[in-house]
């Protein structure tokens, strides 16, 4: 058996999605099987968690799968749209908890991995491999281009394995591709060599592919083209030759990704949001015909995730699209291809459709459509909060009437446009806020780069009259005017109100009184943005992220390259440690964090506590030159039994200025103890006592002192890491008092802003996304250094240009307000990780506090921790995407739901002795809204203020709040026309049986049976 607690992981389940676990599970493995497909889809509603449910039908799966003697190891094969999807959710999905268990790769990649995948030698247990894949590395459709470097490394080495040599120069000239230098190619092959060790390239799956490639005649043109290499002398870069190795290597790649997938033996195969990779589902075209030899394989069972897995609506003005069409194709493919199966659901929805539009029996039509789909796919939906309330609500972002100047541009892009032969679209110009600025990745920027290598003069002068920033004026940090009404009223609402001012999000449940900072920007909520066009969210990260460095920098004279910091551990001419004031900030010192904590204050006291009474309290004549004295000297600076110097070694700091730091606060203990008024706002304030009480507070039984120390040492040099910036330290200037010490800067704004209990909220959402128990010491080092990284997320650069003939680029440092995805494909890898890395900060209480994106983040992706606000900046062309965008924000245990949570629970929290939130949902749980409001609440729904805000950004008079309005009424029905033909025909008949009529009779009810 493999280190596997079943009952464990579905206590972790909410009951509908145990309903779910059980209900596929049947249809794989139990009574279901008998008639069924071995292919299910869970189509949950957006947000209710169908990688949880995919966790348990693992878990699931490996326990049946443990009783089949003739499976020897247990292959689980995850494809999901991009690596940031995989990343988010490979460690979900990792039931065993086996590190090495999880592996994201190529599947040309395989012959390098597949060791892994081997059988373990101890046959008591079976190996489980959790395989993930993209279909944009491993299916890619449209001829399988010559793929990445490491790619063309493994091939480079099968071919010189099979060519009997060690090192072939012409081999190496044609496997090459854009890697710039033969050196780093070859450095390249041999790291491969060296990652696959003495044995070399999996023996199964190079003897398929080498087979593969002689039985197709690609061995002897390989032999060609690098004998005509030789000839030619080095690596051919253009013209005939070129061409001809880019097709070979693309074909030996398909060749290598074909016998990847011979050597795997998939018993459970994962379609994550599959909409977005639908071709996969068809055998006919070049990657369904390689995903389908996956979904055959013997024993295979295959589960679809999506909550659009089809185009559940469809309006006559999308030409060319038939969701009907597609209903039926994705039925086919759940169905095996079963012509009765398919007819049944034909009929059945057939049937419903007459009885909707003649007010016919619907119920009994509903009812039988669902027992033809149950077999294949299931869907739990969220409940109102009361009649007619759900968790959605309308703020509308005006983005007022377009100025003279915008127009004027607007004509000017017009003009340019018509000369070049590529039009500027009015939804581009009413968009993207200085078009001629943010258009290079158009057709438009394009050709106007052509125009200029030609020296276009009317092009020079078109371009001229358009709209532009200069590289001057940002880099100087001039106020500049936004561009459009749309940006104008987002930044209204955001730096307008002073989120500026914020290194971090006001906590949903204070424990202090917040500070004149935090109190003057009201209720916050971080805000994404989604778009249909490319230059949007680089126009949006760009001009927001620049408005707020320049009123944060407005009463500091450090600039932004400034070499020097306030917290680098600096020594004096002696050589000796001379900021120990900044040690202390971040030093966990046990004894003073349990003595300050500013929630047994708010607990004795019964309310909020004011911050500057509760540490004035303790005020006292100062013994101390300096509070670093007094600190170090209060007993209790280091846990019972713990060396202070192991956090060196944890750490990997045994030299260097940090190293003699620890050291000379070491020394600094054997000091007399003495006193220093600011020793208590230390104790309460500072990152370090934050960090150990947040921890603290999340440690188990099984925990040890040392971890909690060591863990929280993590997280504190995390929160030095922000304070170290240059911007933080200017926002501080500008904020807090003129001619503090920066140490009592910081302290007052850990108060002010309550970071308290902002990092234990942060700890509490961290620990959610490991099963949400208490922690050991890897639990909590993981969520220290989870922490720590998104805190130390580096700003990135995005860059406009001159709407000038030069076409000077301008660099927007973005930090406020960033960019998700690039603006490429999302298969290269640094833009995979640069998407995960901004995914976690988003999902911190840090910044960014506005995230602007394209489709790419519109499906799959996790951003609600902070936020429970969406702007559409363009409408969706379907309904359904308001559900797919506002789900990214509308899920467990989100923003809006946990403000709800903390407002009506703060009693309760009062007269607790648990954690805060542990001590909030507990009360929730037994409340009578989560009685009424049944297993969906306090997690998905929860009734309060706090609401998921759907954002129209739109003009004044623009024709768009009327298709608003139309998208809206398809909204409310489309549910109950699943898979119906002429959809728009059949709302239309609907409502015409008037407004009093109960649609909701023939409303499908999907949800998987009950387990009784």
């Amino acid at each position: 058996m493999t280190g596997l607690d079943v009952e464990a992981v579905m206590r972790g389940l909410k009951g509908f999605q145990q309903d779910a676990v059980e209900h596929v599970i049947d249809r794989f493995y139990g009574s279901g099987r008998v008639d069924g497909s071995g292919r299910f889809l869970v189509a949950d509603e957006t947000g209710l968690g169908k990688s949880v449910i995919a966790r348990g039908i693992i878990a699931r799966a490996i326990q049946e799968l443990n009783e089949v003697d003739a499976v020897k190891r247990i292959d689980i094969v995850y494809i999901c749209s991009n690596a940031d999807l995989a990343n988010q959710n490979l460690q979900r999905l990792n039931v065993t908890g086996d590190k090495h268990l999880a592996m994201a790769t190529r599947l040309t990649l395989l012959a390098r991995e597949s060791r892994k995948l081997a059988a373990a030698d101890d046959t008591s247990r079976k190996k489980v491999n959790l395989v993930s894949f993209t279909p944009g590395t491993s299916f890619k459709e449209g001829g399988w281009r010559s793929g990445n470097g490491d790619e063309r490394a493994l091939l480079c080495v099968l071919a010189e394995d099979a060519l009997g040599v060690d090192e072939d120069e012409p081999t190496r000239w044609l496997f090459q591709g854009a890697v710039q230098s033969a050196r780093n190619f070859g450095a390249r092959v041999q790291w491969t060599r060296d990652r696959l060790g003495e044995d070399g390239a999996d023996p199964e799956i190079a003897g398929r592919y080498q087979e593969a490639i002689i039985g197709d005649g690609l061995w002897a043109r390989f032999l060609e083209l690098r004998e005509e290499t030789r000839t030619l002398g080095e690596r051919p870069t253009r013209g005939r030759l070129w061409h001809e190795v880019m097709e070979l290597v693309a074909k030996l790649r398909r060749h290598l990704a074909r016998a990847g997938v011979d050597a795997l033996e998939p018993d459970l195969i994962i379609l994550d949001e599959f909409q977005r990779f639908r071709p996969l589902l068809d055998p006919t075209t070049e990657g369904g015909e390689l995903a389908h030899d996956l979904f055959n394989a013997d024993g295979a069972k295959v589960l679809l995730l999506s909550a659009t897995p089809f185009k559940p609506y469809t309006t006559q003005a999308e030409v060319g699209e038939n969701h009907h069409a597609d209903f039926l194709r994705l039925i086919e493919f759940l169905t095996d291809e079963d012509d009765a199966r398919v007819r049944s659901v034909k009929e059945a929805l057939d049937a419903h459709r007459f009885a909707m539009i003649t007010d016919g029996d619907a119920e009994a039509s509903a009812h039988r459509v669902r027992e033809v789909l149950l077999p294949y796919l299931s869907r739990s939906e969220r409940p109102p909060l009361a009649r007619n309330q759900d968790m959605v609500v309308d703020r509308p972002l005006d983005g007022a009437v377009p100025t003279a100047a915008e127009i004027s541009d607007w004509s000017a892009l017009h003009r340019l446009g018509t000369h070049i032969g590529a039009r500027v679209d009015l939804e581009q110009w009413k968009s993207i806020p200085y078009f001629a600025s943010f258009m290079d990745t158009y057709k438009s920027g394009s050709s106007v780069r052509d125009a200029l290598d030609r020296d276009d003069v009317t092009v020079r002068e078109l371009l001229a009259a358009t709209r532009g920033l200069t590289r001057d004026d940002v880099s100087a940090r001039v106020e500049l005017d936004l561009g459009n009404g749309l940006l104008r009223a987002l930044a209204a609402d955001t730096v307008g109100r002073g989120w500026w001012k914020l290194l971090w999000m006001p906590p949903s449940m204070p424990y202090l009184r917040p500070g004149p900072v935090f109190s003057s920007v009201g209720d916050v909520t971080k805000h994404v943005v989604f778009s249909a066009w490319n230059g949007v969210p680089t126009a949006v990260a760009g001009l927001l992220s620049h408005e707020a460095a320049r009123r944060a920098y407005a009463g500091s004279d450090r600039s932004t390259d400034s070499s020097s910091s306030r917290l680098t551990w600096a020594m004096s001419e002696a050589g000796r440690p001379s900021q120990m004031n900044s040690l202390a900030l971040f030093w966990p010192h046990p004894t003073l964090a349990e003595s300050w904590d500013p929630l047994r204050a708010a607990r004795a006291a019964g309310r909020l506590v004011d911050a500057e009474a509760f540490t004035a309290s303790a005020a006292a004549e100062d013994d101390a030159a300096e509070p670093s004295h007094a600190f170090f000297a209060t007993a209790g600076a280091v846990p019972a039994g713990v060396n202070a110097l192991s956090v060196l070694r944890v750490l990997d700091a045994r030299s260097g200025r940090f190293a003699d730091y620890v050291r000379a606060a070491v020394d600094a203990m054997d000091q007399s103890p003495s006193a220093h008024r600011d020793l208590a706002r230390f104790g309460a304030h500072a990152p370090g006592s934050i960090a150990y009480r947040a921890l603290r507070g999340a440690a188990s039984e099984d925990a040890t002192e040392a971890g909690v120390w060591h863990a929280a040492w993590v997280l504190s040099l995390g929160l030095r890491s922000l304070f170290a910036r240059p911007d933080a330290a200017a926002l501080l200037d500008t904020v807090g008092a003129p001619g503090a010490h920066y140490w009592s800067a910081v302290l007052d704004y850990c108060a002010d802003g309550n970071l308290q209990a902002v990092i234990d909220e942060y700890v509490h959402q961290l620990r959610s996304d490991l099963g949400g128990g208490l922690l050991d010491d890897e639990g909590l080092w993981k969520v220290a250094t989870s922490a720590a990284s998104a805190v130390r997320t580096n700003a990135a650069t995005l860059r406009g240009h001159e709407a000038t003939a030069e076409r000077a680029q301008i660099p927007f440092p973005t930090r406020f307000a960033v960019r998700y995805g690039g603006t490429g494909t999302d298969a290269d890898e640094k833009v995979a990780a640069r998407q995960s890395e901004v995914r976690a900060a988003f999902n911190s209480p840090f910044a960014p506090f506005v995230l602007a994106s394209t489709s790419i983040g519109q499906e799959g992706i996790d951003f609600h921790w902070w936020s429970h606000a969406v702007v559409h900046w363009n409408l969706p062309s379907n309904p359904v995407d308001f559900e797919q965008r506002e789900g990214r924000v509308h899920r467990f245990m989100g923003h809006a739901v946990r403000k709800n949570v903390a407002a009506a629970h703060w009693a309760d929290v009062l007269s607790s002795t648990d954690g805060a939130w542990d001590a909030a949902f507990t009360a929730a749980l037994a409340s009578p809204d989560t009685e009424r409001l049944g297993q969906f609440a306090p997690w998905w729904v929860y009734e309060g203020d706090a609401r998921i805000h759907r954002r129209i950004a739109s003009f004044t008079l623009s024709r768009d709040h009327d298709k608003y309005e139309r998208l809206l009424d398809a909204l409310t029905l489309y549910r109950l026309t699943l898979g119906q033909p002429r959809q728009e025909d059949m709302l239309r008949l609907m409502q015409q049986g008037g407004v009093d009529r109960d649609l909701t009779v023939g409303a499908l009810d999907l949800r998987p049976p009950g387990r009784g």
